[in-house]
């Protein structure tokens, strides 16, 4: 017979053994037979508790005691190494049996915001026309958003284009225009550009004004420029963007243009019979325009009589509000789904 020593020392051998081949296991059925051998009602360990009813009962202690520990470890051992391998398993299905008559998951359909899809679409539309797209500071200079532009300190025109005032004498610009000024200090003419961006303006918020709003300022220096090709381009624009079918042009004043022009169409909303919008006039301005005043071609250092030029400039969220017939400018704003998602 066994003496203790001898079976304490089998238990090690037994654990050993058994920690290794549920380890080395490659699949449930082999998992359970390598259980079975070492700690099933037949197994080994079973075995060894059967036979020492001959022993004192400090030695039965010593071994029941060793024999449990040995039993316990194999059984966490197994049941660690039986969930590895259902997880293998599992995936193994999921890899082998894919259903590809079953729809995927249902893509949400995107589009861009309205104001992004019709500034891509404007700029697009002058790319073609041979534009180029150039941009500048928001934070400005009174000198580029006022002074070079024809507008002096003790101008009246500068309480029309009320801004934002920093503390260090800069401004947050009131107007696109004041990439003109940059743009013909950089490059010399024959030019032609457009000026997307955002422009600022201590504005009441209402329907139609906000205090930060979308403007493309557009300019076209050569030595032929005339008064027609600004009415051909911009009526062109307008039937491009609105589909507008009427158009005029009536004298306005701005102090770095000479004409001074506005573009109006026919109230999209009322179709030309006068409503609320459009103040009962039947016709909506769009973009004020008119040729370079030579003040702004001399800050720039362009020679006067040997260029001319003209330029524009539109409110860009005006224009979104009257190509989908939103009536109020504070919708683009408020990332409402349910009115975004329909254009």
């Amino acid at each position: 017979m066994n003496s203790e020593a001898e079976i304490l020392k089998k238990i090690d051998v037994i654990l050993e053994e058994a920690l290794k081949g549920l380890k080395n296991s490659r699949n449930l059925t082999e998992l359970e037979n390598n259980f079975k051998v070492f700690s099933g009602k037949k197994g080994e360990l079973s075995l060894i508790l059967h036979s020492i009813h001959s022993f004192s009962p400090e030695e039965k202690k010593n071994i029941g005691s060793k024999s449990n520990f040995a039993k316990k470890t194999i059984e966490d051992a197994y049941l660690l190494r039986k969930g590895e391998l259902i997880a293998v398993e599992k995936s193994g299905k999921a890899a082998r049996f894919i259903d590809l008559t079953i729809p995927g998951p249902s893509i949400e359909k995107i589009h861009a915001h309205p104001i992004t899809a019709v500034l891509e679409d404007t700029v697009s539309f002058f790319s073609s026309m041979g534009f180029e797209i150039v941009e500048g500071p928001e934070i400005e200079t009174t000198y580029y958003n006022f002074d070079a532009l024809n507008i002096p300190a003790n101008h009246p025109a500068r309480d029309v284009w009320d801004t934002f005032y920093l503390l260090n004498g800069l401004v947050a610009r009131t107007h696109t225009s004041s990439v003109q000024v940059r743009t013909m200090e950089r490059k010399k003419p024959p030019l032609r550009v457009i000026a997307p961006g955002r422009c600022y303006r201590y504005e009441a918020v209402d329907a139609t004004h906000l205090f930060m709003f979308n403007q493309i300022e557009g300019l076209y220096i050569d030595e032929n420029v005339r008064l027609s090709d600004l009415k051909g381009i911009l009526e062109a624009t307008v039937r491009h963007l609105l589909g507008a079918k009427k158009t005029r042009f009536r004298p306005a004043f701005y102090p770095f243009v000479e004409p001074g022009l506005d573009l109006d169409i026919e109230c999209v909303f009322c179709g030309g019979k006068g409503c609320g919008i459009c103040k009962n006039t039947g016709w909506i301005e769009v973009i004020p325009c008119g040729m370079v005043h030579p003040n702004v071609f001399k800050y720039a250092k362009i020679d006067p009589d040997k260029y001319r030029g003209f330029a524009f400039g539109m409110g860009f969220d005006r224009i979104v509000m009257l190509k989908y017939n939103i009536n109020d400018l504070r919708y683009l704003y408020q990332c409402n789904l349910d009115m975004l998602t329909q254009f």
